[in-house]
């Protein structure tokens, strides 16, 4: 079981889920490219989709996997979506946290004027050096601000981050040169999408906080279009974007659920 973290996390994003589920699989959450201890590369363009795609690819191969159970959540999410579509034999089952699948996310920030400002930070992303300095200020004040506003944060209902949680987010992004790599991610992203081999063969199962800030959750719906296999949207009341970190409990008894279920190919 492979987890791929979201913006602006880390592998600790997946803390709940790495305990729960590694009774029954052997659970990787990794650091994508840029993030934490992994290599940063300078440039720009070594953060291309097709290399965060290759990858995982890599990862899956060094542990000794020809296939996984793959989850993804936001960004993560985006390149889990990317995976399936480009390496099918790859996952056995896609689990996908409040990201829609690519092409719907490019047609509808096109035509929805609510999600262009809401996905404003990808535009933003582009300016060099000048996010990184404004994420890092008033000792990270936006980072925290992020996690814990009313509007964006963690835990309208469910678990809120600790303090020790919040000083591990501080603590990563506060090494130097640690906030480049993250960001550069989405410097690539308009030279990439949207796809052209786009259907998902794999079943799939999006999971889905109804109170995202950063998410139509029309874009959800939409999504059902693009699988062509065996697909379930949950759609959680009252839950914020950060869904894993927010109701682990019940984003862990979802996920066992399509996880033991036989999932049949759509006619």
């Amino acid at each position: 079981m492979l987890l791929l973290h979201g913006f602006p996390e880390f592998w600790y994003s997946w803390r709940h889920q790495l305990r729960e589920f590694k009774s029954e699989y052997r659970v990787v959450a990794l650091d994508l490219r840029g993030y934490g201890e992994t290599d940063a590369p300078i440039h720009r363009e070594n953060y291309k989709l097709d290399c965060l795609i290759t990858d995982i690819k890599d990862i899956l191969d060094s542990l000794g996997y020809s296939k996984c159970v793959l989850i993804g959540h936001d960004w993560g999410g985006m390149i889990a979506w990317l995976i399936a579509i480009c390496y099918p034999e790859m996952v056995m089952k896609l689990i996908v946290i409040n990201f829609p699948h690519p092409n719907v996310f490019t047609e509808y920030i096109l035509r929805h004027p609510v999600q262009l400002f809401k996905s404003s930070h990808y535009y933003f992303f582009q300016i060099p050096w000048f996010p990184e300095f404004m994420f890092s200020i008033n000792d990270f004040k936006a980072l925290k601000h992020l996690f814990t506003s009313h509007s964006t944060g963690i835990g309208r209902k469910g678990c809120r981050l600790t303090t020790e949680d919040l000083e591990a987010y501080i603590y990563v992004f506060s090494q130097p040169g640690a906030l480049s790599g993250p960001i550069n991610h989405y410097r690539n992203i308009f030279s990439c999408l949207p796809l052209k081999h786009h259907m998902v063969t794999i079943p799939t199962l999006l999971l889905w906080g109804e109170k995202d800030a950063f998410m139509e959750v029309e874009m959800a719906e939409v999504t059902k279009i693009y699988v062509k296999n065996y697909f379930r949207l949950t759609i959680l009341s009252e839950v914020s974007h950060w869904l894993q970190q927010e109701q682990p409990d019940i984003v862990n008894k979802l996920i066992w659920t399509f996880l033991k279920e036989e999932t049949r190919k759509k006619d």
